[in-house]
């Protein structure tokens, strides 16, 4: 969590002096606040003075001068400085390419959490992953556009291992969103449980500004749309029946896919 704490020197350019002398006596016992670059947890608070004690048990006293003079927030308005970009939530997957199953669970994605969805694109290299990341990020981009509960679409960079807390980080740091729970399948429910057990816990390094959800959207049926179906109708030349199993934004990428399959 230390990396994720701002200079108060840039703190307070940004958001000002925030606590008066009032909000200072109602601070509660258990709050935890930002004193001089250090988190603490407030163990009293007689309206006068606080006792802090920090994550390795030293305690100090603080009253209200010093606590403005020394940089403290409390943890409330930390979280809301630190987690200001839009609510989202995410879908990872390969789209290879995106289908209108794909579609249906981003869709239910976005009603389940109340707010749009970000499909981030997985990179994998086999058989089944075939088109190159320019054509990737050129249907994606073209997906987003067509449906207005989806935010934006990710391509996500190589560089980072593709598990949620650094998706987390990576939207929130880089795209100005903010994740608030993710979107899956059956198949990944196990997998993404572990992880959302870690980034929810006191030991996870990426900080989440509310209890981090995980909703199974799975919308595939019985012969339903699916990327290997979408694939085998472009290796077939079947154009009508890639149409029908795709969205509509994706039909003009029918030829640049065919050079891959």
């Amino acid at each position: 969590m230390k990396n994720h704490i701002p200079l108060f020197e840039d703190f307070i350019k940004k958001y000002g002096e925030r606590i008066d002398n009032r909000e200072f006596s109602s601070i509660a016992t258990g709050t935890r606040v930002l004193y001089k670059g250090t988190r603490y947890s407030v163990v009293r608070n007689n309206g006068f003075v606080l006792i802090l004690k920090s994550d390795k048990g030293s305690e100090i006293s603080v009253n209200y001068s010093q606590f403005n003079q020394g940089g403290a927030i409390t943890e409330s308005l930390f979280l809301e400085a630190e987690f200001n970009g839009k609510r989202v939530c995410i879908f990872p997957g390969r789209f290879q390419p995106f289908h209108l199953g794909h579609i249906a669970a981003l869709r239910e994605a976005a009603m389940r959490f109340q707010c749009p969805v970000v499909p981030i694109q997985i990179k994998s290299k086999n058989e089944d992953s075939p088109f190159p990341d320019e054509l990737l990020k050129k249907i994606g981009d073209a997906v987003a556009r067509e449906y207005e509960f989806i935010e934006e679409y990710v391509l996500f960079p190589t560089s980072i291992k593709s598990v949620i807390p650094l998706m987390v980080k990576f939207l929130r740091e880089d795209l100005n969103l903010e994740a608030i729970g993710i979107g899956s399948g059956s198949d990944r429910i196990k997998d993404y449980t572990h992880q959302i057990k870690y980034i929810n816990s006191e030991r996870s390094d990426v900080p989440v500004s509310e209890p981090f959800r995980l909703e199974m959207v799975d919308q595939r049926a019985p012969e339903g749309p699916s990327g290997t179906r979408v694939r085998e109708a472009i290796k077939a030349d079947d154009e009508k029946l890639f149409r029908q199993l795709t969205p509509k934004s994706i039909h003009r990428f029918y030829g640049e896919m065919k050079k891959y399959i």
